[in-house]
């Protein structure tokens, strides 16, 4: 009601229960059914915000490395345990975040990916755009793999460190981990909502859950966590597409894994 006001329709209130809106009587109970709302052109972003924070809090309290430990006993004790359990994490994040808005954007929404982001969109501004944030988050990765907090958080699997050949291995599932975080927030969420609530509103929420679920990450990631989510969607929103932010943010988390295992002693 507060925003069709804003939005200079006119609203009247009727009493505790009914008020018209743009001289269409709707009653506060029908405002709120289920029903009512998959009819109306609030029913994607109202699914997209039921879903974002099931998806997230199911993957932060299931498919962390923690939980692979609880989940499979029987690699505690092994000297390679977190190469394990980083893989794990890798690929449950792709199912929560891919594979669960991709199946609500097709069957529910019976829409293509490409009105989600998963298209290569304007080839040449994501081109240019890659290109200018490349070596700023490369120089902000090495200055960054510095911290001691950082080289205690990475690279997840440590005992990669000493094997090049299973770091890249490592790092290849991190890649598809960054295809379902992006598809997630600057697909998913941000074209989902932007239909909806414009473009500034729609980075800007995003960026919300984006940044919160850094949370217990080492502050400086944290702090960029809100940089990157404004960034990475304004890229997204131009470009029309969430794999140029793909790229820069899977070019600083394993840049960030290289530096660190250079500034450390093995």
């Amino acid at each position: 009601i507060q925003r069709a006001w804003n939005m200079g329709v006119r609203c009247t209130f009727l009493g505790r229960n009914t008020v018209i809106v743009d001289k269409k009587l709707i009653s506060w109970r029908d405002s709120l059914d289920l029903k009512t709302v998959a009819k109306r052109e609030d029913f994607e972003p109202f699914v997209i915000l039921l879903v974002v924070p099931i998806v997230l809090t199911f993957w932060v309290y299931y498919g962390k490395q923690v939980n692979f430990a609880q989940f499979f006993p029987e690699f505690q004790g092994l000297w390679n345990q977190d190469f394990y359990s980083t893989i794990y994490e890798y690929l449950f994040a792709f199912v929560m975040m891919f594979c669960v808005p991709g199946f609500i954007v097709k069957v529910l929404f019976k829409k293509s990916f490409a009105d989600f982001g998963l298209c290569l969109g304007d080839t040449k501004l994501g081109l240019r755009l890659v290109a200018i944030g490349t070596p700023l988050l490369l120089l902000s990765a090495y200055i960054g793999a510095g911290d001691p907090a950082m080289q205690a958080e990475y690279p997840l699997a440590k005992s990669t460190m000493q094997d090049w050949r299973v770091f890249l291995v490592v790092e290849a599932f991190y890649l598809v981990y960054y295809l379902g975080w992006e598809f997630f927030f600057r697909g998913f969420m941000l074209f989902g909502l932007e239909r909806k609530y414009g473009a500034a509103l729609a980075i800007l929420i995003q960026t919300i859950p984006s940044a919160i679920v850094h949370i217990g990450k080492p502050a400086s990631e944290s702090f960029a966590a809100i940089l990157a989510g404004w960034v990475f969607g304004y890229i997204a929103f131009r470009s029309r597409s969430m794999l140029y932010p793909m790229l820069l943010h899977a070019l600083v988390g394993i840049s960030t894994d290289v530096f660190v295992i250079q500034c450390t002693d093995f």
